[in-house]
Protein backbone atom coordinates (compact mmCIF):
# COMPACT_ATOMS: atom_id res chain seq x y z
CA UNK A 1 0.00 0.00 0.00
CA UNK A 2 0.85 3.41 -0.52
CA UNK A 3 0.10 6.70 1.59
CA UNK A 4 -2.12 8.40 -0.73
CA UNK A 5 -3.18 12.18 1.51
CA UNK A 6 -4.42 13.53 4.24
CA UNK A 7 -8.04 14.97 3.76
CA UNK A 8 -8.72 14.48 7.23
CA UNK A 9 -8.91 16.75 10.44
CA UNK A 10 -6.94 14.75 12.80
CA UNK A 11 -2.95 14.84 12.19
CA UNK A 12 -3.08 11.55 13.53
CA UNK A 13 -5.11 10.25 10.52
CA UNK A 14 -4.18 8.23 7.16
CA UNK A 15 -5.30 7.03 4.04
CA UNK A 16 -4.31 4.32 2.28
CA UNK A 17 -4.92 3.04 -1.49
CA UNK A 18 -3.92 -0.79 -2.11
CA UNK A 19 -2.83 -1.65 -5.81
CA UNK A 20 -6.89 -1.90 -6.67
CA UNK A 21 -7.61 1.53 -5.91
CA UNK A 22 -9.21 0.57 -2.55
CA UNK A 23 -9.08 3.25 -0.04
CA UNK A 24 -8.68 2.67 3.61
CA UNK A 25 -8.11 4.93 6.60
CA UNK A 26 -5.83 4.14 9.62
CA UNK A 27 -4.57 5.91 12.63
CA UNK A 28 -0.94 6.41 12.98
CA UNK A 29 0.61 5.28 16.20
CA UNK A 30 3.89 5.79 15.88
CA UNK A 31 6.97 5.87 13.63
CA UNK A 32 10.57 4.78 14.81
CA UNK A 33 13.71 3.37 14.13
CA UNK A 34 14.76 -0.13 14.21
CA UNK A 35 18.08 -1.28 12.82
CA UNK A 36 19.22 1.20 10.62
CA UNK A 37 15.31 1.24 9.01
CA UNK A 38 12.12 3.38 9.37
CA UNK A 39 8.76 1.91 10.20
CA UNK A 40 5.43 3.04 10.83
CA UNK A 41 2.90 1.59 12.81
CA UNK A 42 -0.71 2.12 12.12
CA UNK A 43 -4.25 0.86 13.17
CA UNK A 44 -7.11 0.65 10.90
CA UNK A 45 -10.22 2.78 11.69
CA UNK A 46 -13.37 0.95 11.48
CA UNK A 47 -16.68 2.31 10.79
CA UNK A 48 -19.53 2.44 13.89
CA UNK A 49 -21.10 -0.37 11.74
CA UNK A 50 -18.13 -2.05 10.83
CA UNK A 51 -17.19 -2.30 14.71
CA UNK A 52 -20.71 -3.42 15.55
CA UNK A 53 -20.11 -6.60 13.35
CA UNK A 54 -17.16 -7.31 15.48
CA UNK A 55 -18.59 -7.77 18.79
CA UNK A 56 -17.79 -11.30 19.13
CA UNK A 57 -14.10 -10.57 18.36
CA UNK A 58 -11.42 -9.57 21.07
CA UNK A 59 -11.17 -6.07 21.69
CA UNK A 60 -7.81 -5.62 20.66
CA UNK A 61 -7.04 -3.33 17.59
CA UNK A 62 -4.96 -5.07 15.22
CA UNK A 63 -1.90 -3.01 14.50
CA UNK A 64 -0.49 -3.18 10.67
CA UNK A 65 3.47 -2.15 10.40
CA UNK A 66 5.04 -1.07 7.16
CA UNK A 67 8.56 -0.39 6.78
CA UNK A 68 9.25 2.96 5.23
CA UNK A 69 11.47 3.27 1.77
CA UNK A 70 12.65 5.73 -0.52
CA UNK A 71 14.08 9.44 0.05
CA UNK A 72 12.21 12.02 2.17
CA UNK A 73 10.09 13.71 -0.92
CA UNK A 74 9.36 10.00 -1.90
CA UNK A 75 8.77 7.66 0.76
CA UNK A 76 6.48 4.89 0.57
CA UNK A 77 5.43 2.40 3.03
CA UNK A 78 6.49 -1.38 2.31
CA UNK A 79 4.68 -4.57 3.56
CA UNK A 80 7.46 -6.71 5.30
CA UNK A 81 7.10 -9.87 3.52
CA UNK A 82 10.06 -11.87 5.84
CA UNK A 83 8.29 -13.25 9.11
CA UNK A 84 11.16 -13.15 11.38
CA UNK A 85 11.69 -9.39 10.09
CA UNK A 86 7.98 -9.00 11.16
CA UNK A 87 8.17 -10.75 14.19
CA UNK A 88 11.36 -8.50 15.30
CA UNK A 89 10.06 -5.09 14.64
CA UNK A 90 6.49 -6.12 16.42
CA UNK A 91 8.46 -7.33 19.16
CA UNK A 92 10.12 -3.80 19.08
CA UNK A 93 7.06 -1.92 18.68
CA UNK A 94 5.66 -3.05 21.85
CA UNK A 95 8.55 -2.12 23.33
CA UNK A 96 8.91 1.30 22.72
CA UNK A 97 4.96 1.67 22.24
CA UNK A 98 4.78 0.90 26.10
CA UNK A 99 7.57 3.02 26.98
CA UNK A 100 5.71 5.60 25.18
CA UNK A 101 2.38 4.68 26.89
CA UNK A 102 4.42 4.50 30.17
CA UNK A 103 5.94 8.10 29.92
CA UNK A 104 2.51 9.33 28.76
CA UNK A 105 0.56 8.14 31.62
CA UNK A 106 3.27 9.56 34.16
CA UNK A 107 3.32 12.72 32.79
CA UNK A 108 -0.46 12.95 33.02
CA UNK A 109 -0.14 11.83 36.89
CA UNK A 110 2.43 14.59 37.33
CA UNK A 111 0.20 17.21 36.43
CA UNK A 112 1.31 17.36 33.31
CA UNK A 113 -0.66 18.07 29.58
Amino acid sequence: MKEERNDYDDDNIVELVDDEGNSFRFEHLMTFEYKNNWYCALTELKDAEEEGDEEDEEDSEEVAIYRIEGDEDNEQLVQIEDDDELDEVFAEFCAQYEDFEDADEAAKLDGED
